[in-house]
């Protein structure tokens, strides 16, 4: 997955100001200035830009420092490419660094204004958080847990496949959904698994999570069992398919970017 690449990543924040060298992610709606070389997405150093931006620490990986221009920029030999772009290109770590820059990205812009007072917010200048100019509020950036569930029947030796409906997504995922208040991550599973399905599930194991910046949220993955009816109840608001796939079938290939297709590489390979 996509946030293995790194080998060291620093999340503290830093804030002494960007130098030449130092990397710039800039975004324009759902599109991030880079250029796309050798399948690679290449970000654009702050002596590359062609002028100067408002920006903020965002994190370091691999000894190189990234800040987060909050202001468009632009610079030549760069273009603004879909993040869907970039999200299938060789995965490194400028990859890495556009879907956490994203996340810090969402956060500065629907944070302009405090929630208690109304009064503006402004950056805070040593660490990672808003700060309202009325009534001092700290606001952080937000991250929306969620779990994504492979249903596994042993009978049939298959996994459930689910496609969602609505969504500019349109390949097969796997059952999903947020955590709510007051529940445990296997708990969410168990209800999401119902709702969605109406399938009861066992053995509820962890298997890895993930920070996906896309949607700013933390995944958490796990495989399950189905048990009692193997009969379909597909919550059509939120699903457009929902199939059992045996495992030699299941549309899979090592080295996806996400949780999801890792987890259904792990069903067909075996290791699960």
């Amino acid at each position: 997955m996509f946030q293995d690449i790194p080998e060291s990543v620093d999340i503290e924040y830093d804030p002494a100001p960007a130098e030449q060298g130092d990397r710039m992610l800039c975004y324009d709606g759902r599109s991030v200035l880079v250029r796309i070389e050798d399948n690679k997405a290449v970000l654009p150093k702050l002596c590359e830009l062609d002028s100067d931006c408002k920006k903020v620490f965002v994190f370091r990986a691999d000894g190189i420092r990234y800040f987060l221009c909050l202001e468009k920029a632009s610079a030549k030999g760069f273009g603004f490419e879909p993040l869907n772009t970039v999200r299938y290109v060789a995965a490194d770590t400028d990859q890495y660094a556009v879907v956490t820059g994203y996340h810090y990205y969402c956060f500065h812009a629907e944070s302009r204004f405090c929630s208690v007072c109304g009064e503006r917010l402004e950056h805070d200048p040593y660490k990672r958080c808003m700060v309202c100019t009325g009534c001092e509020n700290e606001v952080y950036p937000k991250i929306a847990p969620a779990v994504i569930l492979g249903i596994i029947d042993e009978e049939t030796d298959s996994i459930l496949l689910t496609r969602y409906a609505g969504r500019e997504y349109k390949k097969y995922a796997l059952v999903a959904g947020f955590i709510e208040m007051g529940e445990s991550a296997e708990a969410a599973a168990e209800r999401e698994a119902m709702e969605e399905t109406g399938l009861k599930i066992k053995d509820i194991e962890f298997f890895a999570d993930q920070p996906w910046g896309f949607a700013q949220n933390l995944l958490i993955g796990f495989f399950a069992k189905v048990t009692g009816s193997r009969e379909i109840k597909m919550d059509t608001s939120e699903l457009a398919e929902a199939v059992w796939v045996k495992r030699e079938d299941v549309p899979a290939q090592p080295g996806g970017i996400s949780l999801t297709s890792e987890m259904m590489w792990a069903f067909k390979s075996s290791q699960r």
